[in-house]
């Protein structure tokens, strides 16, 4: 096998890679300010693309444009969600939010079957079936495209959390949530706005990768595995663990299908995470 053909596994693993480290990111936000494991968070995604899917069928918008639409409504509706349904479950402590979570998964599965069937469908955008030609590289625009606004799109969530009041807010709660309160930093308020961010940049990403999977009611499920791989294997609640993480199990997952097939590829996530869960517990980050 040449080195050109690793080389263009390798790409498109980091490629994917860096869409994996988004979704854990926003998973990891979520927990961080909670403790809430949002097992639903891949049935969002799903919606999201969904959503792009009845924009183009409906009334032809390309998903690129309906991105940022799509943020606004998944922002509102996750800090409602938080509001209404998450935060009185929350109460009752983070077993019964996780409960709640995997009572949302079957809504939104269901939800799905019946408002689209069991047919799988696709959303082409101007970009599909053209490819970006740099020798001896080929690699599918939306592909480049997807990849690039979720490495984009993670840098600079991470820059807030890192930089800003805001991000020093959601550490201030992670790290000790009752010395936080003491400050005179609002618990519910950062909760609401963390969730809200989280499930708003999944709104933000499905349009912006949709053209890269064939839409089914329970892609969500794999969509979630993953990120929860991802997590751990990063360190759970570790902001720079989750993107790292991310381009670890993005190249593995990439290399393992060229190297042995799809079915052996598939299983290299789940493999590298018993890995690290008997020599590192906590994560390749995660504190020991």
């Amino acid at each position: 096998m040449s080195g050109e053909v690793l080389l263009q596994a390798a790409v498109q693993g980091l490629q994917m890679g860096a869409i994996y480290a988004l979704i854990a990111l926003s998973m990891t936000l979520i927990f961080s300010v909670g403790g809430l494991l949002n097992f639903a968070h891949g049935d969002f995604l799903a919606l999201a693309m969904y959503g792009s899917f009845i924009l183009y069928a409906a009334l032809k918008v390309d998903a690129y444009v309906a991105a940022p639409f799509m943020f606004l409504l998944f922002l509102g509706l996750g800090i409602l969600l938080f509001r209404r349904l998450v935060q009185p479950v929350l109460a009752a402590g983070v077993l019964a939010g996780a409960q709640l979570t995997l009572g949302l998964v079957f809504v939104e599965q269901n939800l799905i079957l019946v408002l689209f069937g069991g047919d799988y469908h696709t959303v082409p955008t101007v970009l599909s079936n053209r490819n970006l030609v740099i020798a001896p590289l080929v690699m599918p625009w939306v592909l480049v495209v997807g990849s690039a606004a979720a490495a984009t799109l993670a840098a600079v969530l991470y820059v807030v959390l890192m930089r800003s009041d805001f991000g020093r807010q959601v550490r201030a709660v992670t790290q000790n949530r009752d010395a936080a309160a003491l400050m005179g930093i609002r618990i519910d308020r950062i909760q609401a706005l963390a969730f809200g961010l989280g499930i708003g940049l999944l709104g933000l990403t499905g349009p912006m990768i949709v053209s890269q999977f064939t839409l089914s009611p329970t892609m969500g499920l794999d969509l979630t595995l993953v990120a929860l791989i991802v997590m751990v294997i990063g360190g759970i609640g570790n902001f720079l663990g989750s993107m790292i993480g991310g381009l670890i199990i993005g190249v593995a997952e990439s290399l393992g299908s060229l190297l042995y097939g799809g079915t052996v590829g598939a299983m290299i996530p789940y493999g590298l995470l018993i890995v690290v869960l008997l020599f590192r517990p906590r994560g390749l980050l995660g504190e020991r």
